[in-house]
C-alpha cells in the first residue's frame, strides 16, 4: 500500500488523494459520509470534519467538474445525512433540491470510478 507521503502531493491540499479514494469507496458500496467520520479514515483520530472541506472543494474544482464527472463531492454530508453549505457551490444549482440530489447520488453510485484518477491521464 501506498504511504500518505507518497500519495499526497504538496500542491494539493491536505488530505486530498486520501479523500477522493474514500468517496470512491462510498460511491461504489452506495452510501454517503459525514465530514467528521471522512476526517478520522483519511487524518486518524482527532482530526476536525473541517480539515476535509479544502480536499472537498478541490475535487469539485479541480476533478469532477471541469471533467465532467458525476459529483463525487457530494457524497461527503454532515452528521445529520444532509449537505453542507458548500456542497451547491459554483454548479449552477441555486436551491438544494432533494430530488435532484437523489439523482446525483445515482449517478455517482453507478458510475465506474475503478480507472478515475484526481489528475487526468
Amino acid at each position: 500500500m501506498t504511504s500518505r507521503a507518497d500519495h499526497q502531493r504538496s500542491d494539493l491540499p491536505p488530505y486530498t488523494c486520501e479523500v477522493f479514494e474514500e468517496l470512491k469507496r462510498c460511491a461504489t458500496d452506495g452510501s454517503t459520509i459525514a465530514y467528521g467520520k471522512l476526517a478520522t479514515c483519511v487524518g486518524g483520530v482527532g482530526a476536525r470534519a473541517e480539515s476535509v472541506l479544502p480536499a472537498l472543494d478541490y475535487i469539485r474544482d479541480h476533478v469532477c467538474l471541469p471533467r465532467e464527472l458525476p459529483w463525487l463531492w457530494m457524497l461527503a454530508v454532515n452528521r445529520y445525512g444532509q449537505l453542507g453549505k458548500g456542497a451547491w457551490k459554483h454548479t449552477g444549482v441555486t436551491v438544494r433540491d432533494d430530488e435532484r440530489w437523489i439523482t446525483i447520488l445515482r449517478s455517482v453510485y453507478t458510475y465506474d470510478w475503478s480507472d478515475i484518477e484526481i489528475e487526468d491521464k
